[in-house]
């Protein structure tokens, strides 16, 4: 008996719904009388053109946030066309994209691993303009997944940190989203040389992921790989200036620029404050996280200025008299991890 192949994908299983033949590959519809013309068709299939029939399906999915889809047509298109660098990048990307919290490791390694023979497939591009922004679209969705792997990996470990062994579990994680800049440096080294102000601005991200995630990172790798970092970017920008490196629990960068000294009265009844309470709730302890994200930058940016000040003086005042009178004392203090 003759079976009917669709003319989209030549697959031949189409199934009758709804008064419509669809096929079960690709999910072209075909009415009772387009069907009767598939009978017996033998279909001499374009590969290219239903690689980029199934990149639209692929890019739709992408452009939803819908993983699952993502990778499916992602898939397809490198079924058809094993070169196509987009498939070979965002396949391996979105079934990462899909991981849970227990294997965010092994998925960052993933998609670090499948970073340089992407690149080596950019590299043959012809099309300068095209070649640019493969290249482009590359190195923003890798460093996006690796903020998202270290930042879910901190965020566990901030609601349950009381538990034994979920910092070791943390600093694995956040250690695995690392690789994914090491592979984006070493891919644009070996395959892109020339592409100096791209690595320069991946190097620039990856010295501030290791600074804002300092503390899951062994003391001698941290400082080996800041400074390597550091010399490399200012070989070829004299004018940088690497983020500030916090291994402690925080350094009150809002109140030390307001009283002039992390060594004073005010602030170490905010150090405390911090320590002694703030610290011993999984919520308190992401608010700490969250602010000295933040505010090293915003004390950069503004901290001697006068309406900087005079916006923060009185609102710390206030809060230090509370504190002091609930009993929080404000002699000299030694910093607690948590």
């Amino acid at each position: 008996m003759k079976s009917m192949v669709c003319e989209m994908c030549g697959s031949d299983d189409l199934i009758k719904q709804d008064g419509m033949y669809v096929c079960q590959n690709c999910g072209t519809k075909y009415s009772v009388e387009e069907a009767k013309k598939l009978l017996g068709t033998v279909v001499k299939v374009d590969k290219s053109e239903e690689a980029e029939k199934l990149l639209i399906l692929a890019r739709r999915a992408r452009d939803c946030d819908n993983s699952e889809n993502a990778e499916k047509y992602y898939g397809m298109v490198l079924q058809e066309d094993p070169n196509n660098w987009e498939a070979a990048f965002f396949q391996v990307f979105y079934q990462s994209m899909q991981c849970k919290i227990m294997n965010i490791s092994s998925a960052a390694y993933s998609v670090a691993n499948n970073i340089d023979s992407t690149m080596k497939l950019i590299s043959d591009i012809q099309d300068e303009e095209e070649k640019n922004k493969a290249l482009d679209t590359v190195i923003t969705y890798s460093e996006k997944i690796a903020g998202m792997f270290a930042n879910v990996a901190v965020n566990h470990y901030y609601q349950h940190s009381s538990v034994s062994g979920v910092f070791a579990e943390c600093s694995e994680r956040v250690v695995a989203a690392k690789s994914i800049y090491t592979m984006l440096e070493k891919s644009l080294k070996n395959c892109f040389s020339s592409e100096s102000d791209r690595l320069v601005s991946v190097q620039k991200h990856e010295n501030g992921f290791v600074s804002n995630y300092s503390k899951f990172f062994d003391a001698n790798y941290r400082t080996t790989e800041t400074t390597r970092l550091t010399n490399e970017i200012k070989a070829k920008d004299s004018s940088y200036t690497p983020p500030t490196v916090n291994t402690s629990s925080g350094g009150c960068y809002v109140a030390t620029a307001v009283y002039g000294s992390y060594d004073c009265p005010q602030v170490w009844t905010l150090r405390r404050y911090r320590d002694d309470t703030l610290a011993e709730t999984w919520y308190g302890r992401a608010f700490i996280h969250t602010y000295y994200a933040i505010s090293p930058t915003l004390v950069k940016w503004f901290g001697k200025t006068e309406w900087f000040n005079n916006m923060w003086k009185p609102t710390l005042d206030k809060m230090v008299q509370r504190l002091n009178n609930k009993g929080v004392q404000d002699t000299p203090y030694n910093d607690r991890n948590w």
